[in-house]
């Protein structure tokens, strides 16, 4: 939920002041970032990036909204990893970037923060993310099948996640699917479609 009393509050106890133009400053830092996605076929994306600007906005924080094709995008910007000054957002720069991701079977997700990802050599151009101790949990997940002690690992992993911030997740897909009258044991599920289950359907009269 969006309370900007309590974020007004915790800015200003941290000693971020609205300068003349509304916009937090401290110590010759300006609260300024360039906000970008690609420009698909999801209007969704430019709707929610209206609502983030405004409710930045409010606490003293400005989003320069510049979107770019996704060829450009991908190909270029985020691998680029080209900050904006602690002055304020520079137009053509990374600073903060909206992209929807989905994951398979397997839960691991090294390949998007693992130190030995950042580009050129990977994936790991959500915020350049390096973090040794995450790695060694990531080493330590792959190096194993036993389900019990993966568990484990990945609440380890996704408590790093919660505490540390290297991403921020806005909102997850409302998945809908429909069957067949006579279709039976059909599952649905956000990470494998419909077919998570498959040699679980029986159809009524072998037809579905």
């Amino acid at each position: 939920m969006f309370d900007p009393v309590a974020a007004n509050k915790l800015l200003e106890d941290n000693g971020w002041v609205k300068a003349a133009d509304g916009v937090r400053v401290k110590d010759r830092q300006r609260l300024e970032f360039e906000y970008s996605t690609s420009l698909i076929y999801n209007p969704w994306r430019l709707v929610s990036e209206a609502i983030l600007q405004r409710n930045f906005q409010a606490i003293g924080i400005k989003l320069d909204i510049q979107n770019y094709p996704r060829d450009e995008f991908f190909g270029s910007l985020l691998p680029g990893g080209k900050a904006s000054p602690p002055t304020g957002a520079v137009a053509g720069r990374y600073d903060i970037a909206q992209f929807a991701t989905s994951y398979g079977y397997d839960p691991d997700d090294s390949y998007v923060l693992a130190c030995d990802q950042i580009p050129p050599k990977g994936q790991n151009n959500i915020d350049f993310y390096c973090n040794p101790k995450l790695d060694a949990l990531y080493q330590q997940e792959l190096a194993t099948a036993d389900q019990g002690v993966r568990q484990q690992l990945f609440r380890q992993i996704h408590q790093i996640y919660l505490m540390e911030f290297p991403f921020i997740v806005l909102f997850s897909w409302t998945e809908f699917a429909m069957v067949r009258k006579g279709t039976h044991n059909y599952q649905h599920s956000p990470i494998a479609g419909g077919i998570v289950n498959i040699w679980e359907w029986w159809c009524e009269g072998g037809k579905c």
